[in-house]
C-alpha cells in the first residue's frame, strides 16, 4: 500500500510518546514531505538581517512520526530509500560558536545554492554534483522524556551518512512498540565532516519501503549500500590531499580543513567563508592511521573534478 505524509505539522524532538501521524503496515511504502533543517526558516533570498534572527529550538524539522504496525522492542524495522526529490535549492551556513572552526569563522555567514541537473554551479569556479541523502533518519528512542535532535544514537537520528542515498537501505533497532519513524534534515550533498555545520540544506520529498524483521534485534545502525560511493565525475577524477597528524584527531582534521579552506582562496579567489562551506558539502575526512600511538593520521581528499578550469597550482 502506498501513503503519504505531508510536512504541515513537524517534529523537533524525540519523544516515545508522541503520537504516530500515520501506521503503515511491513511492506508499505511511505512517501514524506520533508521541510528544510530551519523548519522554514531560511529561504532563496533572505535577508542577513532576517537570517540573524533564525530560532535554533526550531533545528531539526523532522516529518514523523510514522508507526509501523506490529512493531516491538527487539524488532528490526527496515528502511529501502527509493527516491529523492529536491525542490531546486539549498542553503549552507557558518553560525558562531559552531562547526569545527568556530574560533577562526565567528561571524554568521550564508550561501545559497541553486540545485540543476543533478548539479549547482552556484559557487564560483565550481560545479559539485548532488547526492541526495537524509540526515535524520531514526526511530524513537527507549527513554522516556524528550530530547533535542542533534545526537545520533543507538536508534539512529542524526548521523550525516552521505551513503544513505536512493538504493540503500538503513537497518535501526525497534525500541518502542509502532518504532515511530522520523526524517529530515535532507542534504543536496554534504562532505565527509560537515565541517561549517551544515550540508546542503534542502527541503525534498523521500519515499521509503518499509518492512519489519522480527526478533532480529540490533545494537546500533546498520547500512546496506549498493554503490558506488562517490558520484560519477569523482570516481575516476585526480584528488587534492591533504594530510595531517596529531595526538587529537579532531586538531589533525582542523588543520587539514584550514589549509583546504587555503586552496580554494589562493585557486578560485574565494572568501575564506565560501571555502569553507564548500569543504563542508565536499571535502572527505578520512581517518587514515589509528595504530601508530599516539598519533592519529586525518587526510581530506577534494577532488579535481569539482573545478571548472584546470590549473597547476601547488597548494602551500
Amino acid at each position: 500500500m502506498e501513503h503519504f505524509l505531508d510536512c504541515s505539522r513537524i517534529v523537533n524532538r524525540w519523544n516515545r510518546d508522541t503520537p504516530p501521524r500515520l501506521w503503515v503496515a511491513p511492506g508499505d511504502r511511505v512517501t514524506l514531505q520533508m521541510k528544510d533543517a530551519s523548519d522554514g526558516q531560511v529561504w532563496p533570498g533572505i535577508s542577513p538581517e532576517e537570517f540573524a534572527q533564525l530560532d535554533p529550538l526550531r533545528i531539526h524539522a523532522l516529518t514523523g512520526p510514522v508507526g509501523i504496525e506490529g512493531a516491538e522492542p527487539g524488532d528490526r524495522l527496515v528502511i529501502e530509500i527509493e527516491s529523492y526529490e529536491h525542490e531546486g535549492w539549498a542553503w549552507t551556513s557558518i553560525m558562531p560558536g559552531l562547526g569545527l572552526l568556530p574560533d577562526d569563522f565567528p561571524n554568521r555567514f550564508l550561501h545559497i545554492w541553486k540545485l540543476e541537473d543533478g548539479v549547482t554551479r552556484s559557487m564560483p569556479g565550481l560545479e559539485i554534483p548532488l547526492a541526495p541523502f537524509c540526515g535524520i533518519i531514526g526511530v524513537q528512542p527507549a527513554a522516556s522524556g524528550e530530547f533535542r535532535t542533534r545526537p545520533p544514537g543507538i536508534n539512529g537520528g542524526n548521523m550525516d551518512v552521505r551513503h544513505l542515498t536512493a538504493g540503500s537501505r538503513l537497518h535501526l533497532p525497534v525500541l518502542t512498540p509502532g518504532a515511530g519513524l522520523c526524517a529530515g534534515d535532507c542534504h543536496a550533498a554534504q562532505g565527509d565532516g560537515e565541517v561549517s555545520i551544515n550540508g546542503m540544506e534542502a527541503p525534498m520529498t523521500v519515499r521509503f519501503k518499509i518492512d519489519l524483521l522480527k526478533k532480529a534485534p540490533l545494537t546500533g545502525p546498520y547500512v546496506e549500500c549498493p554503490g558506488p560511493l562517490e558520484p560519477e565525475a569523482f570516481r575516476t577524477c585526480a584528488h587534492h590531499l591533504f594530510v595531517e597528524s596529531d595526538e587529537d584527531a579532531r586538531e589533525a582534521a582542523r588543520r587539514v580543513v584550514r589549509r583546504a579552506v587555503d586552496y580554494l582562496v589562493q585557486r578560485l579567489g574565494l572568501s575564506p567563508e565560501q571555502a569553507y562551506v564548500t569543504c563542508s558539502v565536499v571535502l572527505r575526512l578520512k581517518i587514515s592511521q589509528l595504530v601508530n600511538v599516539p598519533m592519529i593520521t586525518i587526510t581530506g581528499y577534494l577532488p579535481e573534478a569539482i573545478f571548472l578550469e584546470p590549473s597547476r597550482q601547488l597548494p602551500a
